[in-house]
C-alpha cells in the first residue's frame, strides 16, 4: 500500500506557475513558464525526489503552446541533466 504524501496537496497546485525544462527546447538549455492543469502526488508514481507528477501548459516563444504530460515537479530547479523537469516559481 502506497504511503500518503506529506508535502504537498495536489489540488493546490492546480492553476499554479512552473518553469519548465523539456529536451524539446533547446535540448533542455531553456526553461519556459507553464501552468499546472493536472497535478497527482501518489508516491508509487513519482520519480526520487519529485513532489508531484503534473500536466502543464507551456508557451515557448514563437511556436505554439505544447501540452507536456507526468512531468516530474520538484520543490527547486533540478540539475541541467534532468528532462524532463518542473519546478514551482515561488515569489
Amino acid at each position: 500500500m502506497a504511503r500518503p504524501s506529506k508535502s504537498i496537496d495536489s489540488d493546490a497546485l492546480l492553476g499554479e506557475i512552473a518553469f519548465v525544462r523539456s529536451a524539446i527546447w533547446q535540448n533542455g538549455k531553456m526553461r519556459i513558464a507553464a501552468f499546472v492543469s493536472a497535478a497527482t502526488t501518489d508516491p508509487a508514481l513519482l520519480p526520487e525526489g519529485a513532489v508531484a507528477l503534473v500536466s502543464v501548459t507551456a508557451f515557448p516563444p514563437g511556436v505554439p503552446s505544447r501540452l507536456l504530460i507526468d512531468v516530474p515537479l520538484y520543490a527547486r530547479a533540478p540539475a541541467e541533466g534532468v528532462l524532463p523537469a518542473a519546478w514551482l516559481k515561488r515569489g
